[in-house]
């Protein structure tokens, strides 16, 4: 019984991220380090939103992070 509770959780959960992620906006830039792409977000809801589904290209980081050296 509670492994089925814990699944309904995280369905439910991923449900309302992904139905909420529409109205995550954020400005965002992509900019090339060290070779890699990374995709700096002015918002941590959408980089959290991509952390949890991958994204296209790129590592998704908020401004904060790369701006202190962390996006590495």
């Amino acid at each position: 019984m509670k492994t089925r509770t814990i699944v309904t959780t995280a369905i439910v959960f991923a449900t309302l991220s992904v139905a909420f992620a529409t109205n995550a906006n954020a400005k965002q830039h992509v900019v090339r380090q060290g070779g890699r792409e990374i995709v700096v977000h002015s918002n941590p809801v959408p980089v959290f939103l991509h952390r949890l589904v991958p994204p296209n290209h790129g590592r998704h980081v908020t401004l904060k992070e790369y701006q202190s050296g962390k996006a590495r």
